[in-house]
């Protein structure tokens, strides 16, 4: 009976995380095809990636929105919703004509996007067996990681193929038959009401009432500070690779981003963590970034960029789930949802940002300014952690 149980328990999760591994896709999935879509649209490569500035960024604000919605309403329906919509926004995206509306696609997109990791995080971490949290949250975590992989790596192969216009079709009928196997798999049959009685209202009082929190917030911006300097980087990488001395195709680019599949490291982040500690862990990841930014930066090899991203996805996501986990042991159950989302609107924030408030740097000092900026966002992770770190031993030492 137990045995049958887990195995649904982990149908289920394995569910959870290909829908959300293909909906975080949908957010990347422009990066390596920059050059495709200005030469679409006729213009400037640059402008290109405000393409991947805007749908992160929409993706990332639906979340502070999403929060109290998701500790109230039905997980599942919510993440179903979600495919359908980003199915047509999808399906519709290939089909402008001009860049205007295919940004204005990508805002829709970026905001159904958001709907299916806001509900498979809260839903994942409220199933999940209490002896296994750990392990299921790190998958989760993971299916988003390659959900960045995916995005780069199928869109750059497909689009060097067929053209980004039918490859985003492709997408959108992936994305319709997911949004029906999820259905008929998570959905309940019978229409249970929310657990959560509380007025919608009050709901959002208590998300913004985290960020009041100082633990909280110091947490949140750590997070903060490191995707500006992650996503900054693997941003720029993009017109990085396709100039001299590398002149990569949008294929190549997307076969380079495969080195991200380091990041399947985070469901075992956990139990690292229990081992060995989590804020050695925590530091150790962040130094690691740190290394791969200096191997990436200042070196023209295509060995040495292969690491760099090799060991930057391996950094990022040995921190990411154990970040997730500090913040969740922090915060009351019923508001777990609100945190996951504040988590990500953080995380994919500072992201969507650096690829807009970096592009003047871009221009003036190149590659080598981009790798200067994002490793100080870096240490600045690096110092909030510390800091946090610090606090919790004089607590600690006080008992």
């Amino acid at each position: 009976m137990r045995e049958g149980v887990l195995k649904t328990d982990r149908s289920k999760l394995l569910i959870a995380c290909t829908i959300n591994l293909l909906a975080v896709s949908t957010v990347f999935m422009t990066q390596p095809i920059f050059l495709e879509l200005s030469e679409s649209f006729k213009i400037d490569i640059t402008q290109a990636r405000y393409s991947f500035s805007i749908v992160s960024l929409f993706y990332a604000t639906t979340f502070l929105f999403l929060g109290p919605a998701t500790d109230k309403f039905d997980l599942p329906k919510i993440a179903v919703t979600g495919l359908l919509l980003l199915a047509i926004t999808v399906f519709y995206s290939s089909y402008v004509a001009s860049f205007s509306l295919f940004i204005l696609a990508m805002v829709l997109v970026g905001i159904c996007a958001a709907l299916i990791p806001a509900s498979m995080f809260p839903h994942i971490a409220k199933t999940s067996p209490k002896n296994k949290i750990g392990i299921y949250m790190g998958t989760i975590v993971a299916s988003g990681t390659l959900g960045v992989i995916f995005g780069r790596v199928s869109m750059g192969v497909l689009t060097s193929i067929i053209g980004w216009q039918f490859s985003f079709r492709i997408v959108s009928f992936i994305l319709l038959f997911l949004s029906a196997l999820t259905f008929l798999s998570l959905v309940e049959r019978h229409d249970e009401k929310s657990k959560n009685h509380q007025k919608l209202t009050r709901l959002y009082a208590n998300s913004i009432r985290l960020l009041f929190n100082p633990k909280i917030l110091s947490l949140l911006l750590a997070g903060f500070s490191l995707f500006i300097g992650f996503l900054g980087m693997v941003t720029f990488l993009t017109y990085r690779l396709i100039a001299p001395p590398f002149n990569f195709s949008s294929g190549e680019i997307g076969w380079i981003s495969f080195a991200g599949i380091t990041a399947l490291i985070a469901p075992f982040a956990g139990n690292l963590s229990q081992k060995i500690g989590t804020y050695k862990i925590l530091f150790s990841s962040l130094l690691v970034c740190l290394l791969s930014f200096q191997l990436m930066g200042w070196f023209s090899s295509i060995a040495l960029t292969s690491l760099g991203l090799l060991l930057l996805f391996l950094g990022v996501y040995t921190f990411q789930p154990l970040l997730f986990l500090l913040i969740g042991q922090n915060v009351p159950k019923e508001s777990i949802g609100s945190a996951s989302s504040l988590y990500i609107l953080f995380c994919i924030g500072g992201g969507s940002l650096s690829s807009i408030i970096l592009g003047p740097v871009w221009h003036s000092y190149g590659w080598h300014g981009i790798t200067i900026l994002c490793s100080i966002s870096l240490l600045i992770s690096l110092l909030i952690m510390s800091v946090i770190a610090l606090k919790e031993r004089d607590i600690e030492g006080g008992h």
